[in-house]
């Protein structure tokens, strides 16, 4: 297992606290929503953690219906948080639920705001294609867009904390708080692979001008996308962290869906700007077809604060 000196700008070193300390659970209470609070429950937390679920009823009902829905609901959160009871205890931390009125993206957006969510939660129906599916792709999609904080879009059932998690980054200042995050979520990784997908774009124009270059020209930006990659991660390397550095070129959300299944990574951790858009691998798109796409976890970051100035 992989062991590392952790980073003190992460938040771990002395003075510093480990762990999350409000994570919103978005839930309808199907099983897929039952997999993100427990893979919340596998998550490095702070002692005193808050957990908050949240379930946004519909807007359309009768009076008399909306008054019967609402009691079922309820029923039903206090049901899930009652589940929660023995890990409360060992883990030291409140989970409280919270239903809300209103369209489900918009009403938790909201609702994370409020709370000041450090991470939202969702789970990824497991039959794809099914209506209900599409219907949550398109949700996250929107949440990828919309979403004031970080989003981590449960797969598969969690059977342990993340163990192979896959970093995808650009060399931008985005990348740095994406190999952050990852070290902070999956403390105990046996293997941290990161992805730096280079630019070819060049190559379309060798084709008309000098096709001889092209075998070249393709030694040297692969070599240089080597070295830059390494350079990016000596910070973390000194520090004692062990990375797979991995570089391919081509379309980015292909090759993040490719090397995941290569990898066999349980959790993808993709960065993005929804403001200034920098580089192909931030751009929301990218964000949203790995969702759509990824047979496992994935974690797409918060948008970058805007830059503020010096006091």
């Amino acid at each position: 297992m992989m062991t590392h000196e952790p980073l003190a700008h992460l938040g771990h070193g002395p003075g510093g606290t480990m762990g999350l300390r409000r994570v919103l659970v978005a839930t309808d209470f199907a099983p897929h929503s039952a997999c993100a609070l427990v893979r919340v429950h596998q998550l490095p937390l702070q002692e005193g953690a808050e957990i908050l679920l949240v379930h946004a009823l519909p807007v359309e009902a009768t009076e008399s219906g909306r008054h019967e829905e609402e009691a079922l609901a309820r029923h039903a959160l206090e049901e899930a948080v009652h589940h929660t009871q023995e890990w409360r205890a060992r883990a030291s931390c409140e989970v409280r639920g919270l239903l809300v009125r209103g369209r489900p993206m918009e009403a938790i957006t909201q609702a994370a705001r409020d709370f000041g969510a450090e991470l939202v939660v969702i789970g990824r129906p497991r039959i794809p294609g099914s209506l209900l599916a599409r219907l949550r792709e398109r949700m996250a999609g929107g949440f990828v867009e919309s979403i004031p904080t970080s989003l981590l879009v449960v797969g598969p059932p969690p059977v342990c904390p993340y163990q192979r998690p896959l970093i995808a980054v650009d060399l931008t200042a985005a990348s740095r708080q994406a190999v952050e995050a990852a070290l902070r979520l999956c403390p105990n990784a046996s293997r941290v692979a990161v992805l730096h997908d280079y630019d070819t774009s060049y190559e379309l124009v060798l084709h008309q001008a000098a096709p001889s270059r092209i075998p070249e020209y393709q030694r040297e930006v692969r070599a240089r996308a080597c070295a830059e990659l390494h350079r990016f991660l000596t910070p973390y390397r000194e520090a004692g962290v062990h990375f797979d550095e991995l570089v391919r070129s081509g379309e980015t959300s292909t090759s993040i869906l490719e090397l995941a299944q290569e990898e066999h990574a349980d959790l993808v951790v993709v960065g993005r700007h929804a403001r200034l858009g920098l580089g192909r691998l931030v751009r929301p798109h990218v964000a949203r077809q790995v969702i759509k796409e990824s047979t496992c976890d994935v974690l797409i970051l918060e948008p970058e604060a805007a830059p503020r100035e010096a006091p």
